[in-house]
């Protein structure tokens, strides 16, 4: 299954190791890290895991107790739509 990250995932993704660089240790960025990655993992296989959002056709998943990953499937491509932080108010 191909992903695709939009502008917005990789921005978010990169500010939230900013965070993670600034305000805590290697050990919480790479607890981020591989949190992410074994959750796209998953989604190749089984894209339908996370539960559907507020919004259109998207999907939730929680990576931590902090940040989620909106995405949506079409066409057996994984689009990642943003990263929100779990703690703030959304429409997600």
């Amino acid at each position: 299954m191909k992903i695709i990250w939009s502008k917005e995932t990789l921005e978010n993704y990169l500010k939230v190791l900013d965070y993670l660089l600034e305000n805590w240790t290697i050990k919480e960025i790479e607890r981020f890290e591989n949190n992410f990655d074994e959750l796209i993992e998953r989604l190749k296989s089984h894209k339908e895991i996370c539960p559907k959002s507020k919004l259109l056709n998207f999907r939730k998943c929680k990576i931590d107790e902090n940040n989620s990953l909106i995405y949506q499937e079409v066409n057996h491509t994984i689009f990642l739509i943003t990263i929100i932080d779990n703690r703030s108010f959304h429409s997600y």
